[in-house]
């Protein structure tokens, strides 16, 4: 378990959302535009401070005082800048890193993750076909560098080839996760989904 204050809270918003057709940040999910219910899932997992990500130019949200908002110093990089905000912006060792569009993921899924942490070792979950799940984990800030390098060159903006690196490096440690949990990381892409999600 992670320590209280231990833990910054990033959700990640800053997609162009082209398939959805609207901002998917503003979209509601139980009553709630999906950043607010993501905000509070972070914060129930005791990250603090907790932040939204946004491209430099997007709608602003109309965020309360109490919740930072930073935005992407690399732009047309997809969510690997979200990420790099992120770690660049955070001030503790760990940052809890969910895209705004992952609406079925909880605070147990951070603690569960955070019993895998360690000071400098973030955690990441992989389904049983091998597939991670990067926007639903805990990072290190020590894997900044490896972040930024692959930014500043351009030739790999894959999170999936990220979470290897890291995993060679000691910085993320890879946790199995049980074909029974897969529901949890369903994502929003289409408004189709949201229909889907209503539905069930």
């Amino acid at each position: 378990m992670i320590p209280s204050g231990q833990l910054t809270g990033a959700v990640l918003a800053g997609g162009q959302s082209r398939r959805m057709g609207r901002d998917k940040a503003t979209l509601a999910f139980e009553g709630r535009p999906l950043w607010e219910h993501q905000v509070r899932v972070l914060r129930e997992a005791e990250a603090d401070p907790v932040a939204i990500v946004r491209a430099p130019g997007q709608a602003p949200l109309g965020l309360p005082d109490d919740l930072r908002l930073w935005h992407d110093t690399f732009t047309d990089a997809g969510p690997l800048a979200g990420l790099q905000t992120a770690l660049s912006q955070s001030r503790t060792l760990l940052v809890a890193v969910l895209a705004v569009d992952m609406p079925r993921i909880d605070a147990w899924w951070l603690q569960w993750l955070g019993t895998y942490c360690g000071s400098n070792i973030g955690a990441i979950a992989t389904r049983p076909d091998g597939i991670h799940e990067p926007l639903a984990a805990i990072y290190p800030r020590s894997a900044l560098p490896e972040i930024s390098r692959r930014l500043e060159t351009g030739n790999d903006h894959s999170l999936q080839t990220l979470a290897r690196a890291l995993m060679a490096q000691h910085l993320l440690r890879s946790v199995p996760l049980p074909a029974c949990d897969l529901w949890r990381v369903t994502n929003w892409n289409s408004p189709a989904d949201t229909l889907l999600s209503e539905e069930g």
